[in-house]
């Protein structure tokens, strides 16, 4: 949509024309960004009333959007139950609706419970599980990042397992769909492989990979990581976080 790119400031203003009983798709859309735009300010229970107001809406497409963003919500504040909730919520939705282009946002969901798993229970099982369904649905409906992210994710399971013959594969995978876009995907690549390549024992090669990581993230060149935490402190970072929003928006 026109606005998609619009600041906090031009947004408030645009939903002071807006008549929410008259055009309520447009006032749900702007609602949603100014979550996202709270959300990815840390301002969580502001971002959390955008969203509550926004997931009133009767479009399907536009409602799965605010719910992804609402669980996302909930999962950088920690709150593991309520984002579980939203995303059954979701996935109740597309069920019911049966339109196979919200599939998409069962790609999104599916990649957000892997996370809650992976993070917030601990479980890499079940975590592996649910990033092989967001591949799957990100496949479906061609969603280019979609797919990437979600092999990342597989892949940094495998590598944490010493699983490296299939983690390189998946990380062939990523790369051939991130490269495409931009560089914090490439950097997501670029640190899985350096791990990978750190437990397969070649230690320069790796090095020299996350020498780019170091240049490029200021924190990382400190020295206040080891090489075996990168790979978590950099994909749960709250960059890797908001790398699919602006599909959301």
């Amino acid at each position: 949509m026109f606005f998609m790119n619009l600041d906090l400031g031009s947004i408030e203003k645009l939903l002071e024309t807006v008549d929410r009983q008259k055009d309520p798709i447009r006032w749900s859309t702007l609602m949603n960004m100014k979550g996202i735009i709270l959300s990815n300010n840390g301002q969580y229970k502001e971002a959390e009333s955008a969203f509550i107001s926004a997931v009133y809406v009767d479009d399907p497409t536009l409602k799965c959007k605010v719910l992804v963003n609402f669980a996302k919500n909930n999962l950088s504040k920690n709150n593991i139950s309520k984002a579980m909730e939203l995303l059954d919520r979701l996935f109740d939705l597309v069920k019911t609706s049966k339109k196979p282009s919200l599939n998409l946002y069962l790609g999104y969901g599916h990649l957000l419970r892997g996370r809650i798993f992976y993070l917030g229970k601990k479980d890499e099982k079940q975590a592996l599980n649910e990033f092989k369904k967001a591949e799957f649905f990100f496949e479906g409906t061609a969603d280019v990042r979609g797919v990437g992210l979600a092999c990342l994710e597989i892949a940094r399971i495998h590598v944490k397992s010493r699983n490296l013959t299939t983690a390189w594969n998946f990380l062939r995978k990523a790369e051939s769909y991130l490269i495409r876009l931009g560089d914090e995907e490439k950097l997501g690549v670029a640190v899985c492989k350096a791990i990978a390549l750190h437990y397969s024992g070649k230690e320069m090669e790796a090095m020299e990979l996350l020498r780019t990581v170091y240049n490029e993230i200021e924190d990382f060149g400190k020295g206040q990581y080891l090489v075996t935490e990168i790979l978590d402190v950099y994909l749960d970072s709250r960059s890797k976080m908001l790398q699919y929003q602006q599909a959301l928006m």
